[in-house]
């Protein structure tokens, strides 16, 4: 009887030691989140530039290329500068102080690239989506315009909701290379 006793009180302990040995790692663990960007992939043309976001992390950040001579990044405290040199795709790590990382898939394109390949914009409203990459001047053909109407002007191509639907703006250069933006309108 006495030995049970005994054993009780010696597996209390062990328990009581794993509780407080437990809940004192919860006060251990790094608050440090994950870097994160915004956007989270990058397309950008031939000797153009895109600048992305960062978040996360401890603020202080350092950027590597996994191909140089595909793109290169450039770090401004939260805003990383990616310019393409040659078509191709690339990796760009990204790593704080704390040596906590992130992954930005970069894609390096010989022709024309589109800040955003698909829209969103209500009737009578309008939308920009900017033009880089390729050799302007730049033409733009909405295959309905009954649905959306497109224009460019500086390399800004202005997209105009007419009716509810979907339908493709096609975007040209000198050198006749193309690219397509998908245009919903909503009410």
């Amino acid at each position: 009887m006495k030995s049970i006793k005994i054993f009780k009180f010696a597996t209390s302990i062990v328990c009581a030691i794993f509780v407080a040995a437990f809940a004192s790692c919860s006060n251990d663990d790094d608050n440090t989140s994950a870097i994160k960007f915004k956007p989270s992939t990058v397309s950008v043309a031939v000797g153009g530039t895109q600048t992305v976001m960062v978040a996360g992390g401890d603020g202080t950040y350092t950027a590597k290329s996994s191909d140089d001579k595909t793109a290169t990044a450039i770090v401004d405290k939260a805003t990383i500068t990616v310019k393409g040199i040659k078509a191709g795709k690339a990796m760009v790590i990204v790593t704080d102080s704390k040596k906590v990382t992130g992954s930005l898939r970069v894609t390096v394109v010989d022709g024309i690239v589109v800040d955003k390949a698909t829209t969103s914009v209500a009737v009578g409203k309008e939308d920009v989506v900017t033009i880089s990459g390729g050799t302007a001047p730049y033409m733009a053909a909405s295959k309905d315009n009954k649905i959306a109407t497109a224009t460019i002007k500086d390399a800004k191509l202005t997209i105009k909701g007419v009716k509810v639907g979907s339908t493709t703006i096609i975007i040209t250069d000198k050198n006749k290379k193309t690219t397509i933006v998908a245009v919903k309108v909503t009410k």
